[in-house]
């Protein structure tokens, strides 16, 4: 006989960021952090200083927040702010990772099978795709072109006349290690489109072999390697250049001093050293025993997979047309974010040991940082202004007369709305048909917020309290903290300090002790 459980609905449970490991390392030694560095000379640039403010008044009841009312009982409920920055808060991060593979899954892609490629560079190109914008772009076009000529050539094979493939590329840019290590995870339609008569019809491709994709690999390395060369970050001998140009974006302000900052970070977390600090220029300690070396990758690394000169690309996973559970799976796979609390631990001695996601093969199952090492690291994650973390290309570009004609929705836009926003507007059409906040932490997290914790009644959204004065006023009227979390001052300013005795030059990234996290 088996007993039927009652399930019980999950309560909304307000999120506590000032609990989490990262907000208390970032609280206590973020001030110090930025007093050192403008002690050197190299300020924070402004949109990384702008990434750390926000992610300190993310969730924090005290900056602001949206009233919820339960229509039976009264029952009031606070839901603070988000604010939407896409560098490394776990809460932003999880939160566009869960919209992207819902908005997708449900309204963009069509019943269809894809296919994943998962395209790596070598190191220093990662620090090249970092610093120049337009390289990058012209890098990643590269990568999409030659996918869709692969899908174009079998479909032409096949009868296809005019056929056009279909890719959505996502960029990540952080490795397990939090080393920045931007590669390129592209979620291609397994087939193509063509126009047969007025419609659209999708022609299904044979799956890839092993060959092909050698061959697909072998050309873009050959097209990026000529890219490299016109760039003039290859001589004709394929030699490195030692002082590539960069965007002038990447330098923040334009300022040269913010430029080295962001430069040194970065290319010092490609490489698993240490930037700044008594340990500048040193590795990463590790924790684990073994030898080896984990970036060591025979040409052949497994099923349609291979590796080249540096360059790697898989592409072993794919998905049917049915199993679209599986499909969302894939693209939050994609679209993670390069931080997660759980992995992050404060030791006894003050330090921050970051757990791996797999152990590397030499036993490194653990990382350990100083605080102001683990500070540098977030540093170089967070990505430029105006630096496009996801690509649309073929049937799937904003453009393409296919669009309309194939995806699910095209009517509906991606982002969060609360179901009565327009309620005083119903004779005027809406601007965005999109997924509500409230449906949005049903479907993800399982938590229905529009359901009263006490009653089980409906609860509305009344006020968004965003001054100070009302915020204050409020919370110490319901008795909830009023007051932000406090930030540690900086306790030392650092002097002088001379950069080319110890630090590892930009364009020197070739060690191969880095995890290439692929």
């Amino acid at each position: 006989m088996t007993l039927a459980l009652e399930k019980t609905p999950c309560t909304y449970q307000r999120r506590r960021p000032e609990l989490t490991t990262c907000y208390k390392i970032l609280q206590e030694h973020l001030a110090t952090f930025v007093a050192e560095r403008d002690a050197e000379g190299r300020p924070l640039p402004k949109y990384v200083a702008d990434e750390f403010d926000a992610y300190m008044r993310c969730g924090i009841l005290a900056h602001g927040f949206i009233r919820l009312v339960c229509e039976s009982c009264s029952h009031e409920m606070v839901v603070a702010f988000s604010y939407k920055k896409r560098g490394f808060c776990p809460s932003c991060c999880a939160k566009r990772m869960a919209e992207a593979a819902t908005h997708l899954t449900e309204h963009v892609l069509p019943m269809a099978p894809y296919r994943q490629f998962v395209v790596s560079f070598p190191i220093p190109m990662r620090y090249w795709l970092n610093g120049n914008r337009k390289f990058a772009a012209r890098v990643y076009k590269i990568v999409s072109q030659s996918i869709h000529n692969d899908y174009i050539a079998k479909a032409k094979a096949k009868g296809s006349k005019n056929p056009v493939p279909g890719t959505i590329a996502f960029l990540q840019r952080a490795g397990s290690a939090l080393n920045l290590n931007p590669d390129l995870h592209v979620l291609a339609l397994d087939g193509t489109y063509s126009r047969v008569g007025d419609q659209a019809k999708l022609r299904c491709a044979e799956a890839i072999t092993d060959d092909e994709v050698a061959q697909l690999l072998s050309d873009i390395v050959g097209r990026v390697t000529k890219l490299c060369v016109r760039s003039g970050y290859l001589n004709e001998e394929g030699d490195i250049v030692r002082h590539p140009d960069f965007d002038p974006l990447f330098a923040g302000d334009g300022s040269d001093s913010q430029q080295g900052l962001v430069a040194m970070a970065n290319a010092s977390s490609i490489s698993g050293r240490i930037a700044f600090g008594p340990n500048a220029g040193q590795y990463v300690r590790r924790i684990g025993g073994g030898f080896g070396y984990y970036e060591e990758i025979p040409l052949a690394k497994g099923h349609r997979c291979y590796s080249m000169n540096g360059f790697s690309m898989h592409a072993n996973t794919a998905i049917n047309t049915h199993a679209r559970e599986r499909l969302r799976q894939l693209i939050e796979y994609m679209a993670r974010g390069p931080l997660s609390n759980e992995r992050l631990e404060i030791t006894d001695k003050g330090e921050v040991k970051l757990t791996l996601k797999t152990p590397w093969r030499n036993g490194t199952t653990d990382l350990l940082f100083s605080p102001a090492e683990f500070i540098e690291r977030l540093v170089a994650l967070v990505p430029p202004p105006r630096t496009h973390l996801v690509r649309w290309a073929g049937v799937f570009a904003p453009n393409s007369p296919f669009r309309k004609e194939i995806t699910i929705d095209p009517s509906t836009k991606k982002g969060f709305q609360f179901h009565d926003d327009d309620e005083d507007q119903e004779d005027e059409p809406r601007k965005f048909k999109n997924y509500t906040w409230s449906k949005m932490l049903a479907k993800v997290f399982k938590i229905d917020v529009t359901i009263c914790p006490k009653c089980q009644g409906s609860l509305r959204k009344i006020a968004a309290v965003v001054g100070p004065t009302e915020v204050r006023r409020y919370l110490k009227h319901v008795g909830l903290d009023c007051d932000p979390p406090a930030r540690a001052p900086p306790r030392a300013v650092q002097g002088e300090f001379d950069y080319a005795a110890v630090a590892p030059e930009p364009w020197d990234l070739g060690d191969p002790m880095v995890d290439s996290d692929t």
